[in-house]
């Protein structure tokens, strides 16, 4: 039975948190091992294990004010990114995160580390929203404004000041946001709008088939 309160998410936001839920759920209560989702290479080509390029980016870590951390800006900065500037774009707001998280496994080359990616997920996410909202003032936790664009860099150093060790992924997800903005909204604008990114039509299909929205 769906959780009430997701109900107030837009399709692939409420998709994203549903599995995640769901998946911290199983780790917390042994139901499913953390090795049984996590990303590594070797399991992928050697085992065929194709899911964990995906299965990892739902996973948090052990229950903590990391994983609360981590699952709150998701849910509130997906909702703000696909509620308006995706609005009406469920199809491209998922290939967004496909392609996010597909920037995600590739600089795990460079991070070994790094076997659950939703952290990073999270802050590709918060990066998108900050460009997007840049003069946007945010009152955070009633004490300071900011603007939108400085968001991920004061988390960032909130995440160093709670010693969560998760500055790597913090800076991955960085990295892939920017990677995506500038394939989707600067090299348009350098080539006369030639784009790179296109949604492919079987994003559409997908939710189309698993009536997350209409066709």
């Amino acid at each position: 039975m769906e959780i009430s309160f997701l109900k107030t998410f837009p399709p692939v936001t409420r998709l994203y948190l549903s599995i995640s839920i769901i998946a911290n759920f199983l780790v917390f209560f042994n139901l499913m091992n953390p090795t049984q989702i996590f990303l590594n290479y070797q399991l992928i080509f050697s085992h065929f294990d194709f899911w964990r390029l995906f299965s990892h980016a739902f996973f948090f870590g052990p229950v903590g004010v990391k994983t609360i951390f981590y699952i709150f800006f998701f849910s509130r900065y997906s909702k703000a990114l696909e509620s308006f500037s995706f609005q009406g774009r469920c199809p491209d707001y998922l290939y967004l995160l496909f392609t996010g998280n597909s920037i995600l496994v590739l600089l795990k080359l460079f991070v070994p580390e790094a076997s659950f990616l939703g952290p990073a997920l999270t802050f590709m996410i918060v990066y998108l929203w900050g460009k997007k909202n840049a003069q946007q003032q945010i009152n955070l936790i009633n004490m300071f404004h900011i603007r939108g664009s400085s968001l991920p860099l004061v988390l960032m150093i909130a995440s160093w000041f709670l010693r969560q060790k998760t500055l790597k992924f913090d800076i991955m997800g960085i990295m892939a946001g920017h990677i995506y903005y500038y394939l989707e909204e600067i090299y348009p604008r350098l080539t006369g709008g030639q784009k790179l990114l296109s949604t492919p039509r079987i994003f559409k299909d997908f939710l189309v088939t698993c009536e997350i929205i209409e066709s």
